[in-house]
């Protein structure tokens, strides 16, 4: 998308000739225009929440439509969270925190989803995880999983990971 004060247009580049054709459009209709990059960063990583004994592992972008988005937590004797939809990620940057290296303009990811416990659909997930570069053991980890209306808490930890760590990447 091209602005050109006062219309707008959009570009298209011929195929086999190479050359460029502005096609007009009406103010505020082009549906690529005014629109913000997707955000592309991610945080990776999982271990061993505190003295839980509740493990996650995961793949989360900070952009919740950019995918593949993917977190498991295990605890206890057989119990077993999978998320199936992330419906909102929030990555940021916390002055106090240093994520590098490397650097990814960012340390703190805050997201929440719904889930599948112990074969089980429809459960909520909410959590929030650092990342305070390495070698880990001060990155921090925070899991509430709870059932659908939120009345049951089958899970609620937090603390520094004592196996793993956390990574946040610029892309």
């Amino acid at each position: 998308p091209v602005t050109y004060a006062p219309m707008e247009a959009i570009l298209a580049k011929d195929a086999y000739g190479g050359f460029y054709e502005a096609f007009e459009v009406e103010t505020g209709t082009c549906p690529l225009a005014g629109g913000e990059e997707p955000d592309t960063r991610r945080m990776t990583g999982g271990g061993t929440v505190g003295t839980s004994g509740a493990r996650h592992g995961f793949e989360l972008h900070c952009d919740a439509a950019s995918l593949p988005n993917n977190l498991q937590v295990n605890w206890g004797k057989n119990n077993k969270f999978h998320l199936t939809s992330l419906t909102s990620a929030a990555c940021s940057n916390n002055p106090n925190i240093d994520e590098a290296p490397p650097v990814a303009g960012f340390d703190t990811y805050v997201g929440s989803g719904t889930g599948r416990y112990n074969g089980t659909d429809g459960y909520k997930i909410s959590f929030t995880f650092t990342d305070t570069g390495e070698p880990g053991t001060v990155d921090t980890a925070k899991i509430i999983i709870t059932n659908a209306d939120g009345s049951i808490t089958v899970l609620a930890v937090s603390g520094n990971l004592q196996n793993g760590n956390h990574q946040a990447h610029p892309q």
